[in-house]
């Protein structure tokens, strides 16, 4: 037996070893806590081999051993069950295969990019991930809401000066630098943004000018990825 205080979250990922599936590399961490405590274990050997032993018989293992230097135990999943799932999608159609989620409604917030700047690699990943978690909960049934937080609802204006983003991002990287330099410039800039958040007509349609430009730029990448967003 293991002290009762010991808290272990399993640790179970794709195996890096051949003809395996997964492995569980929780044995080496348990053996580091119980160690010289008195326990029927003389080893991370052991732990790892109670650790299989105690896994509930499921058709979806075939086996299960344990090995290498951290005393994984690893899981081969059953032929036969991948067989015959797949023969049931194929006969069933993958309709069938969703699992039955409790929750019924989500709300993913993804993508997120930064108003008067490109898209970066950071950006893309965020869109990429939340896009994949959004369609998993889709798949299952779930009723997502896909929040894109920008700041701004982005809302259509007539009168939108002919910018691109990357004019845009220049212009915010020349004010940036003279709001750091010109005492001046940065009490106007601070005052300015006193006045937008008032709803002074002058910058808010400014504002809205600059985020017209950045939505047309991200819309266009995600049409070419097939994003969906609200």
């Amino acid at each position: 037996m293991v002290p009762d205080e010991l808290n272990v979250e399993p640790v179970v990922v794709p195996s890096a070893v051949k003809f395996r599936d997964y492995q569980c590399n929780n044995a080496m961490d348990i053996w580091s806590k119980i160690e010289g405590k008195g326990t029927a274990f003389e080893n991370p050997n052991s732990v790892g081999q109670a650790v299989m032993g105690n896994l509930p018989k499921s058709e979806i293992i075939e086996s299960c051993t344990v090995a290498g230097p951290g005393h994984f135990v690893n899981v081969v999943l059953s032929k036969s069950w991948m067989a015959e799932s797949l023969q049931k999608m194929l006969i069933d159609g993958i309709e069938t295969w969703p699992p039955q989620l409790q929750i019924k409604r989500a709300v993913v917030d993804f993508s997120s990019p930064n108003i008067a700047k490109e898209m970066h690699v950071g950006h893309l990943r965020s869109t990429i991930i939340g896009d994949t978690l959004a369609r998993i909960l889709e798949f299952s049934k779930v009723e997502v809401l896909r929040l894109n937080h920008v700041g701004d609802r982005f809302p259509n204006v007539d009168d939108v000066n002919e910018m691109e983003i990357g004019d845009l991002q220049e212009f915010y990287k020349q004010s940036n630098k003279r709001f750091d330099e010109d005492p001046a410039f940065k009490e106007r800039a601070q005052a300015a943004v006193v006045s937008l958040q008032g709803g002074t007509p002058k910058y808010s349609e400014a504002w809205l000018q600059i985020c017209e430009v950045n939505r047309r730029e991200f819309q266009m990448v995600y049409e070419r990825l097939g994003i969906q967003l609200e």
